[in-house]
């Protein structure tokens, strides 16, 4: 198991970590082309690097959208400079409008905004895959190309990505992650209408909708920062979404006390559902996300679920 990140090692070699490659990258062929999305706000000093590494990506996307929720530091200029860099890649930049503070319960607002209103463009590109990759995050040379061939492979399977350094063996609930995943387009186009707080649950939940599986599988890619799911400031913002869902109080509080027996946070997921509790403000009428979230609500249910959790570990 690996327990650190080594985004500084200059002899790091991804294959060593990679379910698939054996003594180096090796090649993977596939025809089919993707959209990669990133959606930023005031990462001007991230974007050339990130250039870099989809630069040696062994299939380049066919379009790169960027969503720039509300930049105020020139990052829609520099991604113009760097745009030479990938000379095959067509690329959109959609910008909200400017910001002081970034906030990412708001992320879907932007893509609200701007997706529904490119449906008809992308299907005209041809693309068959929508993936999403953040600024902070290095994916191996084959990272996009492995995943789409996986889903050429399993047509059962909606949503893939590949797992962060330092978190193999922590994805117990094998949830793709939202930077890093791939996402079949023609479950993305039925989409009519984002939430604001979280887009990439979404995807994983309308996928789970129309009979698709999810799937995370051991394509490497290295963090500069940590994945807030792992952290205390992610589960804080889980128990706001289990509010925000309208989950109930006993399947929040076992959930939470799972989390306490894992030392996973379970303090942080109880305080984050209260908080939004004693706000009261957000409410979600998606019917898909609703049944989802509204799985084990039940206390018995939740209950017995804990006493499976604690039992396996």
């Amino acid at each position: 198991m690996i327990h650190t990140n080594p985004i500084n090692d200059s002899k790091f070699q991804f294959h060593e970590y990679c379910g698939f490659c054996k003594n180096r990258c090796e090649d993977v062929t596939i025809s089919s082309d993707y959209i990669l999305v990133t959606n930023i706000w005031n990462e001007k000093e991230n974007i050339e690097q990130t250039f870099d590494w989809i630069s040696m990506q062994t299939k380049k996307p066919r379009i790169w959208l960027w969503i720039d929720d509300g930049s105020a530091d020139g990052s829609k200029n520099e991604i113009e400079r760097c745009q030479t860099k990938l000379p095959e890649t067509e690329f959109w930049v959609e910008s909200m409008p400017s910001k002081t503070i970034g906030n990412l319960d708001t992320i879907g607002v932007a893509y609200q905004k701007i997706l529904p209103a490119l449906i008809k463009k992308i299907d005209q590109s041809g693309v068959e895959y929508f993936a999403v990759m953040d600024v902070d995050t290095e994916p191996c040379p084959n990272y996009f190309p492995r995943l789409i061939w996986l889903l050429e492979r399993y047509q059962k399977i909606g949503v893939v990505a590949g797992i962060p350094l330092g978190e193999v063996g922590k994805r117990r609930v094998k949830l793709p992650m939202g930077g890093g995943k791939v996402v079949r387009w023609s479950i993305v186009r039925q989409i009519q209408e984002y939430w604001d707080i979280a887009p990439d649950t979404l995807l994983n939940i309308k996928a789970l909708a129309r009979g698709y599986t999810l799937r995370t599988f051991r394509v490497p890619l290295r963090l500069e920062r940590p994945t807030t799911g792992f952290s205390s400031k992610g589960v804080f913002r889980l128990g706001r979404l289990n509010y925000y869902v309208g989950r109930p109080f006993w399947a929040v509080f076992f959930r939470a006390l799972r989390r306490l027996f894992l030392r996973d946070h379970g303090t942080q997921m109880m305080r984050g559902y209260l908080y939004e509790r004693k706000r009261g403000t957000w409410n979600c009428t998606d019917p898909d996300v609703l049944k989802y979230y509204g799985r084990g609500s039940n206390p018995i249910s939740a209950l017995i679920d804990v006493i499976r959790y604690v039992g396996n570990e």
